[in-house]
């Protein structure tokens, strides 16, 4: 733990906290935080509290940016680690592919993918696809070339060291020097990866959800936002708004904290 810079340590505790709590507090006693809930029942829902309803929303907003933010990473991985194994001709092909998907805009892509997999559901064609799993999938669509491109780069560097010639020249092929030599190195910038696509994905899923595209139960951050902006007209709205802004901002600032200095201080390679 002394290795990891300061900054990812403040923001990994707050990561897991804004976890742990709406663990406790939206999964496990939601009934306790609806009797004890300083914040009242929500004008627009007067079954629910605040309280339930924004520490609900973390849970699935923190839920939908681990799953869709570690599928991107792995997806990335495994296309950049292709890339490089194949090399040559294929890999800078596979390289414009990805750039092609880079350049896509996120959240425009995921309003297509969201309208299109609604629009089957809706005709019965889901394919066992949820509203979250829909999210997740459509996230991840979007957000695995930008891991690819980190990785492909990060692998290139790692193979020039001289502990990979030398694996080299004992006979050792590509997959193994993969697997043995380079994946040991590699696990730490695959976790500031994986804690830059988390922010990401969470913004994305919370402008899709706020207007209104994306139909998440539970509501997400962003969807509860996105149907209680309103009460801001009313005397005392702030209660009903301020509280899912706070967490929702603390959830991408723990996520950013963390991801930046793990990726500004890698750790060296063995």
């Amino acid at each position: 733990m002394s290795a990891v810079p300061s900054r990812a340590r403040w923001g990994l505790v707050l990561l897991v906290g804004l976890g742990v709590l709406s663990l406790v507090a939206g999964r496990l006693f939601p009934e306790t935080l609806a009797s004890t809930c300083p914040l009242g029942v929500d004008p627009m829902r007067p079954d629910r509290t605040v309280c339930e309803l924004a520490f609900g929303g973390l849970w699935v907003s923190l839920a939908i940016g681990l799953c869709a933010g570690g599928l991107a990473t792995l997806i990335g991985l495994l296309v950049a680690a292709l890339a490089r194994l194949l090399g040559g001709a294929w890999e800078q092909t596979i390289l414009r592919g990805v750039d092609a998907v880079f350049a896509l805009p996120d959240v425009l892509v995921v309003m297509v993918l969201q309208l299109a997999g609604q629009s089957l559901a809706d005709a019965g064609h889901s394919g066992g696809l949820g509203p979250f799993g829909l999210m997740v999938a459509s996230l991840a669509l979007v957000g695995w070339a930008g891991p690819a491109r980190m990785f492909r780069n990060r692998l290139a560097t790692l193979e020039g060291q001289e502990f990979v010639a030398a694996a080299r020249a004992l006979g050792g092929g590509g997959p193994h020097i993969l697997r043995v030599h380079l994946w040991p190195a590699l696990r730490p910038f695959a976790l500031a990866v994986f804690l830059s696509r988390l922010p990401t994905a969470i913004l994305t899923e919370s402008t899709v959800s706020f207007f209104g595209i994306a139909r998440m139960e539970p509501m997400s951050l962003g969807r509860y936002l996105g149907t209680s902006y309103a009460a801001l007209i009313y005397e005392g709205g702030s209660r009903v708004v301020l509280p899912a802004w706070a967490l929702l901002v603390l959830l991408v600032l723990g996520a950013s904290l963390a991801s930046q200095a793990l990726s500004a201080s890698p750790r060296k390679a063995t």
